[in-house]
C-alpha cells in the first residue's frame, strides 16, 4: 500500500502527517525536532510503518523553505527493503492553491502537513521523485550571499548620494550611472567640499583617474560649492560610507571569482557559448535551474522564471502583454545584464533587440524579449547537449513565423468551428468591428480599406462566409 506523509518544516522542529491513499489519516499528527535524537526517532517511526499500516511505498513531500528542509530532506531515506522511501521538495505556492481548491482555509503546522499529503496524494503521477541535489544547488547560499553584498552596496549608494547633495552636490554630475570608484576614493580621503579645498594637486593626482586638468576641476569646484553641511559628522559619515561601498565592492568580485572558479561543470562550459554569457553568468544561471531535465519545454522555463508574457483578454478588452515577473528575480538580474552584452556582440540577438525597437518597443521592452529568447537558446543548449550556433536557432524562427494576421484567423477557425459568425447577434461596436476586419481579410479585401470602422449601412458584412 502506498504513504503519503505531508512535512511542515518551521525553524527548530516539522510536523509530520500520514495519509493513506483514501486520504484518511492513518495516525495523529507526530512533531519532532530537528536534532540527532529527532532524526533517529524518524527512522524508527518509518521502520514500523511496514508492519503497523501495511505500507511497502512511502511518498514524503516538504516545502521549499529557503533552507530550513535541508536536514529533514537528508534524513529521508530508505530504512529497510520492505520500505521504499520517495521524497521530494514542494513549492509553497502550488500546496497553498490546491488546499484552497478543497475549500481548506486554516492556518495551522499540523493542517499544513495535512495539506501536503493530500497535495502528494491528489497529484501523485504530476510530481517528479527523481529530482536530486547536484552539484550547482550546492552553490545557492553563496550565490544568495553575493546578490545580499550586491542590495546593501546599493542601499549605501543611495544613502551616499542623498548626503552628498547637501554637503557637495558639485560631485553629483559624476554620480550619474554609479559611484565610480575614483569618486569613493577621494571621498574617503576628502569628504567635503571644505576638505577638498586644502587638498594638494601632487596627492590628488596620485588617485587612479584623476588627471591633473580633473583635480585642478575639482578643487575650483569644491571652492564655489553651495554644500550647506560641511561639519565633523558629515565628514565622518561620507568617509564612512565610501569606505564600506570600496570594501563591499571588493567582497563581491572576491566572492564571484570564487563562484566562477569553483561551480562549473558541462553545462556552465556550453552556457560560455552564448555571446553575453560569462563564467559567472553560466554559474549563476544553472545554479537557478539545477537540472533542465525539471523543464520539459523552454515555455515552462520561461513560466518558472517569470519571464512569458502575460496576456489578459475578456470579452471586448485584451491589455497589452507583459513580463510577468513571477518566480525568482535573481535569474531576470542574471539575463539582464547578460542580454545588454548580447545585443552588441551577437548579430543574430541584435537582430531580434532591432526588430522590435522598430516596431515601438521602449529600449527595456526590446531587451526583455532578447532575455526571454535568451532564455530559450539556453533551454536549447542544454537539452541537446551542443554549444550555441544562432544558425539553427535562425531556422527554427523561419519555421515556425507566421504571419500575425493568419495565426489570428487560425484562432478563429478553431474556435469557430461549430458556429460562423452571426450578423444577428447582440454584439458590441468593437467585436462588431473584429468580425468585419476578419470578413475583409477572407475575401482578400484587406489592402482596398482605408479603414474598417463599421459603417451604419451595412447588412451583411459576413457574405464571404
Amino acid at each position: 500500500m502506498k504513504g503519503f506523509l505531508g512535512i511542515d518544516v518551521s525553524k527548530g522542529y516539522a510536523d509530520f502527517v500520514l495519509l493513506n491513499q483514501e486520504g484518511k489519516k492513518l495516525e495523529e499528527t507526530l512533531q519532532l525536532d530537528d536534532t540527532r535524537t529527532g532524526h533517529n526517532l524518524l527512522t524508527t517511526w518509518l521502520q514500523e510503518l511496514p508492519v503497523k499500516h501495511s505500507i511497502s511505498e512511502l511518498y514524503c513531500g516538504l516545502e521549499s523553505t529557503g533552507g530550513l528542509e535541508n536536514n529533514w530532506y537528508a534524513a529521508l531515506k530508505p530504512v529497510n527493503e520492505k520500505l521504499a522511501v520517495y521524497s521530494v521538495r514542494l513549492n509553497p505556492s502550488v500546496v497553498v492553491n490546491a488546499s484552497k481548491a478543497e475549500l481548506n482555509t486554516n492556518v495551522t503546522d499540523s493542517e499544513s502537513a495535512r495539506n501536503i499529503a493530500s497535495y502528494l496524494r491528489r497529484y501523485a503521477d504530476k510530481i517528479d521523485y527523481g529530482q536530486q541535489d547536484n552539484v550547482y544547488s550546492a552553490f545557492r547560499s553563496l550565490h544568495t550571499h553575493i546578490q545580499l553584498l550586491i542590495k546593501q552596496k546599493t542601499q549605501i549608494i543611495n544613502e551616499l548620494k542623498v548626503v552628498l547633495y547637501s554637503s557637495f552636490p558639485e560631485m553629483q554630475r559624476y554620480c550619474k550611472k554609479g559611484v565610480p570608484t575614483w569618486v569613493l576614493t577621494m571621498l574617503k580621503q576628502y569628504p567635503t567640499a571644505e576638505k577638498l579645498t586644502k587638498a594638494k594637486l601632487e596627492k590628488l593626482e596620485k588617485i587612479p583617474s584623476i588627471t591633473n586638468e580633473k583635480a585642478l576641476k575639482l578643487i575650483a569646484s569644491a571652492k564655489a560649492s553651495i554644500g550647506s553641511r560641511q561639519s565633523k559628522t558629515d565628514e565622518f559619515i561620507i568617509a564612512n560610507m565610501a569606505e564600506e561601498i570600496l570594501e563591499k565592492e571588493t567582497r563581491i568580485k572576491s566572492l564571484k571569482k570564487h563562484l566562477a572558479e569553483n561551480c562549473n561543470g558541462q553545462e556552465t562550459k556550453l552556457l560560455e557559448t552564448i555571446k553575453g554569457i560569462g563564467s559567472y553568468s553560466a554559474a549563476s544561471i544553472m545554479i537557478q535551474i539545477e537540472d533542465i531535465s525539471r523543464f520539459k519545454t523552454p515555455k515552462e522555463l520561461a513560466s518558472y522564471f517569470g519571464l512569458h508574457p502575460v496576456l489578459k483578454e475578456s470579452g471586448d478588452k485584451k491589455i497589452v502583454s507583459r513580463m510577468s515577473k513571477r518566480g525568482r528575480p535573481a535569474m531576470r538580474a542574471t539575463l539582464y545584464m547578460c542580454a545588454h552584452t548580447a545585443v552588441l556582440y551577437d548579430g543574430h540577438l541584435k537582430e531580434i533587440y532591432a526588430k522590435h525597437r522598430a516596431k515601438g518597443k521602449a529600449h527595456r521592452q526590446a531587451i526583455g524579449v532578447v532575455m526571454h529568447k535568451m532564455l530559450r537558446i539556453v533551454w536549447g543548449v542544454l537539452n541537446s547537449a551542443k554549444p550555441y550556433d544562432c544558425e539553427i536557432d535562425k531556422q527554427n524562427q523561419i519555421r515556425k513565423e507566421k504571419p500575425i494576421e493568419e495565426q489570428q484567423h487560425q484562432g478563429v477557425e478553431r474556435k469557430r468551428r461549430l458556429q460562423k459568425f452571426d450578423q444577428d447577434a447582440p454584439i458590441s461596436r468593437m467585436a462588431y468591428k473584429k468580425r468585419k476586419a476578419h470578413a475583409a481579410s477572407q475575401s482578400g479585401e484587406t489592402s482596398k480599406k482605408r479603414d474598417l470602422e463599421p459603417e451604419p449601412s451595412s447588412t451583411n458584412i459576413l457574405k464571404c462566409l
